[in-house]
């Protein structure tokens, strides 16, 4: 089956037309368009020059795209059966998939199924009894998201709830992959199922009713009301021609109990218009419809969305929705009521009301002498206006002067409570969380998104802040009004985690993504401050982690995927090792990297962006994502040492603060070093690695999908530390049977125990797609990566090898300035020398002080105890004479047993014939 780009690329929208049975008169160089008489053709086809695709424009309506669109431009279909007729039209195949079992329908897909066979019923409805246009319920039917159910409960009786009967059903599909999650049944006859007016089917939470998703994908505007029908109405208004091309569509979140459960995000990038049912107050003052417009509010103005409430006080109390404002004014007046917004500084919050208004439950709580004044505030989406009283001299008559306060509207101001670093990364209890202000404003320079910055409490008041958004023009009364927002500082707030990824929040796992956070300056403190993981269905993760498989031999691309997404389990486990990926030049690095960049939003650093602390500081701070560093050999040895020394610090985590503010820095990203070559022998321990030389497959395909960090991430976040620990112990004694090292070697066991945190994540990522864990015979992989890794830095992984290798280095070049001597001691070959002359000339030696910074052992007893455990001291005390002097002390270090860790030294010819001279005591 062709994607979507490759049909783009291989249809002529002219040819398609003709197909399609446009009219095209003689001699006219355009088409005439088919949902309206047209008798100047009004419909064109071009190519565009750039990108060599075919594209089509109605000149009248605006209306325009590619074949796709042209598609649903006549036919009104939605985007999925826009591509199917594309391939039936141009006889293109499906794609055929054998070998697989078909895919076991659900119930609620079986449900749907029966819904939709016969939708006429449904129809009559919509249109007769609810006011709304055929064609616009015609469009929905084809969107498969319109069916008709005439069930009954065989054990109810007519009259009786519960008994159903005939109901417009309203089908509620995944974003990801329209499977059905739920179906909405709106009754006929309300009386004949005991006054029940609606029931639900299938899942309701994070599930609402999206008419067209396609639609949903382009609009700039979508209303979000409570029940579909009013998604439907709401959209009539804006389409009544049911073409499904407009910038304005609809959702529904299916009652109001559910709004905290739906992931908002879906809106990124709309403006979101909030018209739930003008419910009247109850007996206690509570008003469902408006208490939960506020809700959805709150969450949209924390995900950076712009957001605003329909004015509705003006509507008759017999119009409780958008659906009852068609059926009594018609579709011209219902689409002039979604355009009126509140223009209140606080939404949701009224200035003036008449005398006689009901009682209720307010959002707000203002004194007198704010509330008295704060009727004279009024907003636009990206305004603010100051309302002056102005008294005619002559007449003596007051009238309302709007007068121009801000280039900007104030969306929310609200306190929030940061946790402690240690209660993010442990979920122990917070001791020391911090008060900020988070200050939303919709500026017009960004109209699809609201601005948000962190102000301290002695920030609050300083206009200069608040310049930095757009002009104030009047900063007295500007100042009175930030003094009456300060009043509602609790609307919105919440208790919030700067990090990004996997962390605890009130000691529960919780997912956090950029918008999450609330850093006080973002760009320095967090790579991903404004990162969304990417999303889609557990599918699209087997899918990636076949073509990872697949692109190179032994999984040495997979160890890699599965490292980058098991990263955020350092929160259960409390560690997580970086990853050493070395490949020969042209092995394919930097495409791997490419390609993993892609599937999990992840960012590599170049060694241009490394040169300084800061920089390095920045790049791994506030989150569990990976992130990568290239070609770190290529800086100088002090920005290398300052690299080894953070990289020591994030295997686990540490707090940090640098700046005349003190500004907090957790130190926490696990990362990627990529290279031929890469300079961190010290931490071997804390390190796993996958090499590619040698090992490169097909390329993976270009329509690869990303892989779905945030449901993942949701799947971990239902975990316990309990049940994660149990899985990493069990990891752990696979690789401990499995190891090829001697279990009492330290160095060995860290490393096989990083392994294990992979094959535990391997384990839970199996579960999470449901495929084998012997899938392309990963663990035997894992575990022969293990071995070597163990087996050749047996050595390298060793402080005193570093040592000494630099201690033989400068014997042999005659830069040792201290005594030393060969010879037999114990008829063993050795090099006489005091450990104490060994860390004095590393100290003072002015070439040798970079390297002497950098290592983790600088005493001499250590050095020496290392030595002598390590068995390659011969003899702990012996006496040399020395240039004329006798030298005590000396530790007579054995040159085979130097050579077993493959380290060597020139030895002079006459070594062989100096004997043993007895310690004196």
């Amino acid at each position: 089956m062709a994607n979507a780009h490759e049909l783009k690329q291989r249809i002529d929208c002219a040819d398609l037309a003709e197909r399609l049975g446009m009219e095209k008169p003689a001699g006219q160089p355009n088409f005439k368009s088919p949902n309206r008489k047209d008798d100047k053709p009004s419909v064109s086809m071009f190519r565009h020059k750039q990108l060599g695709i075919s594209y089509f424009k109605d000149h009248a309506t605006g209306e325009h795209g590619s074949c796709i669109d042209l598609v649903m431009y006549v036919l009104g279909c939605d985007e999925s059966d826009a591509m199917r007729e594309l391939h039936e039209i141009y006889s293109i195949a499906f794609d055929k998939k054998t070998g697989e079992a078909p895919k076991k329908k659900s119930k609620m897909e079986w449900v749907a199924e029966q819904c939709l066979a016969n939708p006429a019923p449904a129809r009559e409805y919509l249109v007769n009894e609810r006011g709304l246009p055929e064609k616009v319920v015609d469009y929905f039917i084809k969107c498969r998201t319109v069916g008709y159910n005439d069930w009954t409960n065989p054990e109810k009786t007519e009259g009786e709830q519960g008994w159903c009967g005939p109901s417009a059903c309203f089908i509620s599909r995944s974003v990801h992959d329209r499977s059905v999650l739920g179906i909405e049944n709106r009754f006929f006859y309300a009386d004949k199922n005991g006054g029940q007016k609606t029931k639900s089917q299938g899942e309701k939470e994070n599930a609402p009713y999206i008419p067209d998703l396609s639609a949903l994908k382009r609009a700039e505007k979508v209303i979000v009301c409570e029940a579909p029908i009013n998604a439907l109405s709401a959209i009539a208004a804006f389409d009544e021609h049911g073409k499904g091309l407009g910038k304005v569509t609809a959702i529904a979140t299916r009652g109001t109990a559910v709004v905290e459960s739906i992931d908002w995000s879906l809106l990124s990038g709309k403006t979101a218009i909030i018209c739930m049912d003008n419910d009247q107050p109850n007996e206690r003052g509570n008003r469902p419809g408006p208490e939960a417009a506020w809700k959805v509010l709150e969450q949209l103005t924390a995900l950076n969305i712009p957001a605003h409430l329909v004015e509705q006080s003006d509507w008759p109390e017999e119009v409780n929705d958008i659906n009852d404002y068609l059926k009594a004014n018609g579709i011209g007046a219902t689409r002039t009521a979604l355009k009126r917004l509140e223009a209140n500084l606080i939404q949701g919050f009224k200035g003036r009301e008449p005398a006689d208004t009901p009682w209720y439950n307010r959002r707000l709580y203002l004194p007198n002498h704010d509330f008295e004044v704060y009727w004279r505030f009024k907003t636009k989406p990206d305004f603010s206006t100051y309302i002056n009283v102005v008294t005619d001299p002559e007449t003596k008559e007051q009238r309302d002067v709007p007068q121009d306060l801000a280039g900007f509207r104030v969306a929310a101001l609200s306190r929030i409570s940061i946790a402690s670093a240690a209660s993010a990364m442990t979920g122990d209890t917070d001791s020391q969380p911090t008060t900020v202000f988070s200050v939303s404003v919709q500026t017009p320079r960004h109209k699809d998104k609201l601005l948000r910055r962190v102000l301290l409490d002695d920030q609050l008041h300083n206009v200069e802040q608040w310049k930095k958004f757009g002009p104030v023009f009047k900063p007295s009364n500007f100042a009175r009004m930030l003094n009456i927002l300060e009043r509602g500082v609790d609307i919105g707030s919440c208790d919030a985690v700067n990090f990004v990824g996997l962390a605890w929040r009130d000691g529960r796992p919780i997912v956090n993504e950029g918008p999450d956070c609330y850093f006080t300056d973002p760009k320095a403190q967090c790579p991903y401050h404004g990162l969304k993981f990417p999303s889609g269905p557990a599918a699209d993760a087997e899918k990636v982690i076949n073509a990872y498989q697949e692109t190179f031999k032994d999984n040495a691309a997979l160890l890699l995927l599965v490292w980058g997404v098991g990263c955020h389990l350092k929160a259960f486990l409390g560690t997580w090792p970086h990853m050493m990926l070395q490949a020969d030049k042209g092995a394919g690095k930097s495409t791997l990297i490419k390609r993993l960049e892609r599937s999990i939003a992840f960012t590599m650093f170049s060694g241009q962006s490394l040169k300084t602390e800061f920089r390095l500081l920045t790049s791994i701070s506030h989150t569990s994502h990976p992130v990568g560093w290239e070609e770190l050999s290529a800086n100088s040895s002090t920005i290398i040492n300052k690299a080894v020394a953070l990289l020591q610090e994030n295997y686990q985590y540490t707090t940090t603060r640098r700046g005349s503010d003190m500004m907090e820095y957790l130190v926490v990203a696990p990362v990627l070093l990529a290279g031929e070559d890469v300079p961190v022998d010290s931490l071997q321990g804390k390190m796993v690695r996958t090499d590619l030389s040698g090992r490169r497959g097909p390329m993976m395909p270009e329509d690869l999908p990303a892989f779905p960090v945030r449901q993942w991430l949701q799947y971990l976040a239902r975990m316990t530390k309990a049940q994660v620990q149990s899985a990493y112990k069990t990891s752990l004694a696979f690789c401990e049977q499995h190891c090829s090292c001697d279990m009492e070697d330290n160095g060995a066991s860290r490393i096989r125990n990083n392994y294990a945190h992979l094959l535990t994540a391997w384990m839970f990522l199996c579960e999470f797609v449901q495929i084998p864990q012997n899938l392309g015979d990963f663990k035997r992989t894992l575990i022969t990566e293990m071995n070597s890794h163990i087996n050749e830095t047996s050595a390298a992984r060793l402080p005193w090898v570093w040592i000494m290798e630099l201690i033989l280095g400068e014997i042999d070049s005659h830069n040792f300035r201290h005594p030393y001597e060969f010879g037999v001691v114990e008829e063993k070959l050795c090099l006489c020398i005091r450990s104490s002359h060994i860390m004095q000339h590393l100290s003072q030696s002015p070439n040798l002080r970079t390297k002497f910074d950098a290592l983790p052992v600088k005493s001499d007893r250590v050095l020496k105890k290392q030595l002598i455990s390590h068995e390659v001291v011969v003899k702990e005390s012996v006496e040399r004479t020395v240039k004329g002097k006798r030298i005590s002390a000396m530790l007579a270090i054995g040159l085979d047993e130097l050579a077993a860790y493959g380290l060597s030294v020139a030895v002079p010819d006459s070594a062989n014939g100096n004997k043993e001279t007895e310690a004196v005591a």
